[in-house]
Parts: structure tokens; sequence; C-alpha cells
């Protein structure tokens, strides 16, 4: 075949490909979308006035409504359908369809005006689902089979173990009856993503989104354009900790905020306690890891930002004891010391100020000046602390060098789900969070955040307090260690926006690559304003914000004149040498260095080899306008 010959049956085929596609779009399909097959609690009851709580969404990906009345739902596998839908059971264009074996469980649990249809002999569901077990079909009233998920917990497939149940969501990338036949077009329901919701009913929790699709996948996650600098809050990771099936995602939460630790411009990374599940037990009460394993894997995982991003740990409740803080002996001190790190050890300029007991790091403060010049302390505060500790923590926030500072509290526990602060301690001695705000917070104006983990529910909490002062005092709950597979992966982002006052709050998980959008996994609020430090960048001589060819235009154009001259110059006196020296260092770069804490960017391979090339050009430039007489002003 001659290359035109084949390249006219190459375009042929492909306006082919075109033409079937615009048609499958408009004619469209119905696919199976969500399936809920293990929910949280009790699946089904099928005794006496008994409950179903399993379900199959389907949705149709055209632009005109299909008549599937007589069609049914069902495992292929073993031939066990429902009931077929009733006459007159029509999906609308780009609308879902819940199918149900008990529409008023349904309704009781997700709420009314769900699109759904009823259907008896709903087929039982595995919880277990494997290649060989489980395959959920769509079967027209011909007996024609129009869409079947093969849905497993093994390869890649998404494992639902959690506590809270999830229904297995597809993507919108997975939207068609060959894509939905993949694990990777599957994610875990999590509330507030892709539409979907948390309920907590008196069946259980769940998360699920049953009568909606997204079809417009998420932006990719990035950092807020108008955020100068970030913390990352760690959520109680003791199920990574116990559990070797889940123990790399802890590490690959790490290995994200290290790798992506410029782009966020990450200061700091904050566990918020509950570092594993049993402190001290060859016999663990749950997972496959003896406890020094446990503290072994945690330390493999949080490791990975030594001497690249400075990190605090809290100690939880799991921490102490033998399983659950039967005592006060922990081995958080033998697994993590204040010379790990050197961007925390004092002896190596790390933000380590003081420790409440000799080598002992469960109490501690820390200090740093962030990239906008606010002024940062964080007390870390064990476990429902004890009299003794609350009386030190209110020594060290009481210090005259931190009355500016912005001071956080990280702790254990503190508020919960319910938007209230926890009441009772275990120990009526030691410190709930209602007793650590009367006698450590209120009262101590500096203090603007507490941060804390350990409570269950949806896994957030917020309260917005006013101290003594007339300071407001933000209080944010956040654990996710109740999803599934220890906690899928969720860390928050607390990025510090250009205003000098605004914190916005986002909740990711880089093992699943989604953002939890609803109000209690973002939102915003106002701290203390601060003037934020006008940046500098050395050589940016036009100060457009990058150090390029035109600033050496500036420069040439300038040269000898008195300092002052040029903005962004730091070197002072005629301009001339000097100047000129600090545009060749800095040229390509775009993002200023406005304090001790900004990490070094790495150049690009590309942007080396240009910066070689008019650097060698400007050099042979600079030496002939200065042989030519026109200035005289030495190298």
């Amino acid at each position: 075949m001659s290359t035109s010959l084949l390249t006219r049956f190459v375009l042929l085929c492909f306006a082919i490909f075109v033409a079937l596609a615009v048609v499958h779009r408009v004619h469209g399909e119905v696919i199976i979308s969500e399936i809920m097959y293990n929910p949280g609690g009790s699946d089904r009851d099928d005794g006496a006035g008994g409950f179903n709580r399993e379900w199959v969404e389907l949705y149709n990906t055209g632009e005109s409504a299909i008549d599937i009345s007589g069609w049914s739902v069902g495992d292929s596998q073993d031939g066990d359908f429902a009931s077929p839908f009733p006459a007159g059971t029509i999906v609308p264009p780009a609308t879902a369809l819940v199918v149900t074996g008990d529409a008023a469980t349904l309704d009781s649990e997700w709420g009314g005006g769900i699109n759904r249809v009823e259907v008896a002999d709903f087929p039982i569901l595995a919880n277990s689902p494997t290649a060989t077990n489980e395959t959920v079909a769509l079967r027209d009233a011909t007996g024609v089979l129009r869409d079947t998920v093969n849905y497993q917990n093994s390869g890649s497939w998404p494992l639902l173990n959690g506590s809270n149940g999830h229904s297995l969501m597809l993507l919108p990338e997975g939207l068609s009856n060959f894509a939905n036949g993949s694990g990777s077009n599957w994610i875990p329901s999590f509330g507030g993503a892709y539409d979907a919701r948390f309920v907590e009913s008196s069946f259980g929790i769940n998360h699920a989104s049953p009568g909606t699709v997204s079809n417009v996948s998420q932006t990719p996650f990035a950092p807020s354009p108008d955020a100068v600098w970030s913390m990352v809050l760690l959520p109680d990771t003791q199920n990574y900790s116990k559990a070797s099936e889940n123990a790399h995602i802890f590490t690959e939460m790490t290995e994200w905020i290290r790798d992506h630790r410029d782009e966020y411009n990450v200061q700091v990374v904050l566990h918020e306690g509950d570092i594993v599940n049993n402190n001290d037990t060859d016999n663990p009460s749950s997972g496959d890891q003896t406890s020094s394993q446990q503290w072994a894997n945690a330390k493999a995982s949080m490791s990975v930002l030594d001497d690249e991003v400075a990190y605090i740990l809290a100690a939880g409740n799991h921490d102490f004891g033998t399983t659950n803080a039967q005592s006060r002996q922990t081995f958080i001190n033998q697994y993590f010391s204040m010379t790990d790190n050197s961007l925390v050890d004092p002896a190596q300029g790390g933000i380590l100020k003081g420790i409440k007991n000799p080598g002992r790091i469960e109490n501690a403060f820390y200090e740093f000046t962030a990239p906008d010049g606010r002024e940062m302390l964080v007390i870390s505060l064990e476990w429902e602390p004890r009299p003794q500790t609350v009386d030190w923590a209110n020594r060290v926030i009481s210090l005259p060098e931190y009355a500016d500072h912005t001071a956080i509290l990280l702790t254990h526990a503190f508020v919960q789900s319910e938007e209230q602060r926890y009441a009772n301690s275990r120990v009526d001695a030691d410190a709930s969070g209602e007793e650590l705000w009367q006698e450590l917070v209120k009262d101590n104006g500096n203090f603007e955040m507490v941060f804390n983990g350990h409570f269950g529910g949806d896994g957030a909490g917020y309260i917005d307090s006013v101290g003594s002062g007339g300071n407001h005092v933000h209080q944010m709950f956040f654990n996710a260690q109740f999803l599934t597979n220890g906690g899928a992966g969720f860390i928050r982002i607390v990025e510090f926006l250009e205003d000098g006052s605004t914190v916005r709050v986002r909740t990711y998980s880089p093992y699943y690559d989604v953002e939890r959008l609803d109000v209690q996994n973002s939102f915003e609020y106002s701290i203390s304003q601060i003037t934020p430090i006008t940046p500098v960048l050395a050589g940016d001589y036009n100060d457009d914000g990058i150090v390029n060819l035109s600033d050496y235009i500036v420069w040439r154009n300038n040269l000898g004149a008195p300092t002052g001259t040029l903005p962004n110059d730091i070197d002072g006196g005629v301009i001339g040498a000097e100047q000129y020296a600090s545009w060749k260092l800095h040229f390509g770069e775009s993002t200023p260095i406005t304090a001790s804490w900004q990490h070094s960017q790495v150049p690009e391979p590309s942007t080396v080899a240009l910066s070689l090339v008019v650097v060698c050009l400007s050099s042979i430039r600079y030496r002939w306008v200065l042989l030519s007489g026109k200035h005289s002003c030495s190298r």
C-alpha cells in the first residue's frame, strides 16, 4: 500500500471512530456507576420486618432517555437476578437511578428525593469480592447483558475495609461500559469528594452518593495561587502502623510531602498523635504487627522527612501503656529523638526550643519564622496533659519573647466532631479538651489555633472561640483513621495566604489523588493580621517577578547610575559590576527567597543550559561595554 493510500485509510478509520463516538454519546448507554456492597453496620436483615442496605446505581451516559422496563440487576456468575424493573422505568439522559431491594431503608438512611426503583429478590452482594465470586450485571429484557462489573478486593480494585462503610464509586473517566470494567477507574466514596456524602444513621456510618454521578474530574490538586506557605497535618496513623497491608500508605503520605515541599512551601508537619495502635505488646489488639513492628513502621515512614521538612509529634492515648493509655509509659522516645531531623535539632539550628523533661519529646515547644514574616510558636502536649504539664505549658506561652507570636497548641484530643470540646478525661486530674481551654488556652492571648485528632464520626470538627483577651482561637479536629485502608492516605494542608490573615484548610489524599471539598474539609478562617514581607528578587531590575534578559538590558542602560536607581538592587552603590553579578547569579529565578526557611529550588536542565548560553553572551557584551570606554567600572 502506498503512503498516500495508507494515510487516507488511517484518516478514514479515524473519521469512522469519531462518528461512532458521536452516535454513541447521543444514544448513550446505561451503565453500572456505583455499588454499595458492604455498608457500615449490618448489610441486611432477612427476618420479619428486616432491611436491606445494599444497592446498585445505574447511569445513562447519553443525551436521550432510555427505557429499561423489564431489565434487571444481578450477579451474572451465579445467575442470581432481581425481579425485572416495572413498565415505564425510564432513565433520563445524564441521570442516575438507584436499584434497591428496600426503598424505605434507603430513604431513611440517605434521605428522600433520590431517583430509585425498588425490586424484589435483590441479590446478596459479596462483602469480600474476588474475580470468581461476584460480577454485578445489568441484563436487558431479552436476557442480553448490557454491562458487567467484576469488582474485587485485589489487584487494581480499591480495597474497602475500614470501620466506615464506603460505596464503590465510578470516576468520571470511567463512565462507559468498557472503562467501568477496570478497577483503576473506581475509588471508595469519601464524603465531600465527587458529590459523595457522609451519613451517620442508626445502621452505621457510610460514605456514598446514591442518585448522583459526577461526570467532571476534579481539578488536579495544586497549591492555592495566593498561598505563601503551608503546614501539613498528619491525622492518627495507628491503622497504617499496625497492619502490614497499610504501612506503605503512611510512607507514601510522607513521600508526597517531601516531594511537594517546595511547591507548597511546607514549613512544618504536625502529627496529631496515635502514631501507633499499640505501644507495648507482642499481642496486638488488632492488625498483624507487634508494638515493636508498629513503632518501626512509623519510624520508617516519618524518617522520609528527616533533613527535608521539620516535623512535630504529639503522643496519643495509643502511644502510651500497653495498648491504650493504661499507663504513662511510652516508647516514643526510644524511636524518635530531637536529633533525628536537623531541621528540628536545636544543636543544628532546628526549630525545637525546649522540652519539659530531658530526653523526652512528648511535651515540647518549637519556634520558627514563616516566609511571610509571621513568628510561629507550636506547643505540643501529651495525651490528656497532667496538671504539671499544663502548668509548664502556661509558663512557656507566657514568656515575653513569645508575646507577639502566633501560637498553636498541638495535642491528641481537644475538639470532637460535634463541634464541641470533650469534657471528660479518663483520669480526673488530667485535662480534657474543655479543661485545656479553661486552664491554658483561653487566658493566653497568643494562642490562635489548636489542632487535634483522636475522635471518630465524620473525622472533622471546627470551633471558633473567643479568648479572655478577645482573641479568636480556631480549634480544628481532623482524623481519617476510620476510613478504608487505615485512613485512605488523607492529609490536611493548612495554607497561609498572601493577605497576611487568611488561613485556608484543604483535605487531600495523595494515595487516591482525591480532594474532599465539603465544608467540613475545605474552609477558611482568619488569624491576626500581619504585614507580609515584601519579596525581593535580586537581579529583577524591571520588577516583573523573573530574572531574565530584560533585566540585563535594564542594567546595561543604567550603568554608572547612582544607587537606588534599580528596583531589587541588593548591592547598592553606583550601578556596575556588583549588580551584574547579582543578575548573573539569580538568572532564571522567579520565586523570591523571603526567609531562611524557603527551600532552594533546583532548576530544570533546560533552564541551566539556557542560563549558561545567556551568561556567556552577556559576559562578552559586558566586556565590550567596558572596553568601549562608555563606562569606567571594574569587574
